[in-house]
């Protein structure tokens, strides 16, 4: 069997794997969730090895190396028991690591290409899985159910099992593997986790404390004009009318969503703790870095994140109609001086081709997702197709002009790679998220009503950043905010967040 069939049977049992770990079975739901999982993982190794150079992939087909490597899982699993163990026992610190490792990206050479993928953050995920399967094992684990269970194992099913017809099935199993099956099993760890540990708070403090560093580099990068990891941005900086900064990422824009989920997380801390002058200043001091990491990154599509996570957390501070208020007051004024001053913010926005030039392409990108889609309306071109698509879209000419071939607008991805079906149950997963989260965070009030509505809001933020930039799915901050806010307001949610609420001042005051 080729690695492309083989990639598509593997997809579809991944979605089987999936649909068993999340779907509520009556009565059997532990056992099936224990075989989803392990379908999931076996799904993985297998789809794995489909990515493997021929010559390694020939090597593991000669005994020798196939026991070699058998036997070097055995110990990775063993030794992963151990520590999962420990963690277990000290579950805030398996948090802390997972706080530390969320944004971590290393280049990683695969397919012809340099990918940037998160590998700390896979030990970690193992780990913590690892940790839940020995508790459970031993009976001292709970196996967490959650009313968004059924709309995101519809949706991930969907997309693994797409991978059967997929036109670019290559693409596609690279972001099974390092997507879409380890933040499933992210989801379930962290769903597991969380109820053992100050997540909140840890989480919260650890995401503020690598964003300073990372801020304070991109600073240095904005003055020195030296950039890490991205030498295709160095070149097109020195064309530019503005220096961009990419700091530890090798995009700007994963540099500004970065630093707005953080400064999200200072504001709700401050809003927690708004009755201490201490730790409201120290709040205002930690903002002016990340401040100045979102500018010289320049990206728009981030500071229009940090606007709609600020005005959904406002609404749950100062009311609805006060917020939406002084937002539309605020707009028309703003924008109304910005429009009547700037030449250049006029042609932008009355001109499309002007605007298309100023997003750097986006809108061709779009209509382009739209055209791939009237080709397979119903189920899509696959997961990981959009650019094989759209490249056919092109003629010779435009392929020689156009760098950027990948969408950057995740409802578009979807519509083209999974068609009306995929559509609507990403509509069906968001508008459960935003309902669930918000009937639950209203119920329990409170910290961890505020826990969880910020939680909702820096969803929200990174759902309109992905219409401008994509990765909805690739994001694990994306997995691990949905998992918390359901945790966060589930069974002893008052006495958990209170807990945490209470840890986040005293570590800030």
């Amino acid at each position: 069997m080729s690695a492309g069939a083989a990639q598509g049977v593997l997809g579809v049992v991944a979605a089987l794997g999936v649909v068993l770990a999340l779907a509520p079975v009556p009565r059997v739901a532990g056992r099936a969730r224990a075989a989803g999982v392990a379908v999931m993982i076996a799904a993985w190794a297998g789809t794995m090895l489909t990515l493997l150079p021929e010559g390694a992939r020939t090597r593991l087909e000669r005994p020798a190396w196939a026991a070699a490597a058998v036997a070097g899982a055995l110990v990775a699993v063993a030794a992963g028991l151990v520590v999962g163990r420990v963690a277990w026992a000290h579950p805030t610190a398996w948090f802390l690591a997972l706080g530390l490792t969320l944004p971590v990206r290393i280049p990683v050479p695969l397919g012809g290409d340099t990918r940037n993928l998160l590998l700390p953050l896979y030990v970690v995920i193992a780990v913590g899985l690892l940790g839940w399967a020995d508790a459970a094992r031993r009976g001292a684990a709970r196996d967490p159910r959650s009313p968004l269970d059924l709309p995101l194992a519809a949706m991930v099913g969907f997309s693994l099992a797409s991978l059967a017809w997929s036109v670019d099935r290559e693409e596609g199993a690279v972001k099974v593997v390092f997507f879409y099956i380890p933040f499933a099993l992210l989801y379930l760890v962290v769903a597991a986790w969380w109820p053992r540990a100050r997540a909140a708070r840890t989480l919260a403090l650890a995401t503020i404390g690598l964003a300073i560093p990372v801020a304070l580099l991109a600073v240095w990068q904005f003055q020195s004009h030296e950039l890490l990891l991205n030498d295709r941005l160095q070149k097109a900086n020195a064309y530019s009318s503005f220096f961009r900064a990419n700091s530890i990422f090798f995009d700007p824009n994963i540099l500004g969503r970065f630093l707005v989920v953080a400064m999200l997380a200072v504001v709700a801390i401050a809003w927690i703790r708004r009755g201490s002058p201490r730790t409201l200043a120290a709040c205002g001091l930690v903002l002016l870095p990340l401040c100045a990491g979102l500018a010289v990154s320049f990206s728009r599509s981030s500071c229009l994140m940090l606007i709609v996570g600020l005005v959904l957390m406002a609404a749950w501070a100062f009311g609805t109609r006060r917020t939406a208020a002084a937002t539309l007051a605020l707009a028309l004024l703003l924008g109304g001086a910005a429009f009547a001053a700037s030449g250049n913010v006029r042609r932008a926005l009355t001109d499309t081709k002007r605007m298309n030039k100023v997003s750097e392409g986006r809108f061709d990108l779009m209509r382009g997702g739209v055209d791939i889609w009237r080709e397979a309306p119903v189920a899509g071109s696959g997961l990981g197709g959009f650019e094989t698509q759209y490249e056919k879209t092109l003629t010779q000419k435009e392929r020689g002009r156009i760098r950027v071939v990948i969408s950057h607008n995740a409802p578009i991805t979807v519509l083209s790679e999974l068609g009306a079906i995929g559509a609507a149950l990403l509509a069906w997963l968001v508008v459960a998220t935003a309902f669930v989260v918000h009937r639950r965070a209203r119920g329990v009030g409170g910290i961890p009503g505020w826990v969880a509505w910020t939680m909702l809001a820096t969803m929200a933020g990174i759902l309109v950043h992905t219409l401008l930039y994509s990765a909805l799915f690739e994001d694990p901050y994306n997995w691990v905010l949905l998992a918390g806010a359901i945790a966060v307001t589930g069974a002893g949610a008052r006495e958990l967040a209170t807990r945490d609420g209470d840890g986040i001042a005293a570590a800030e005051g």
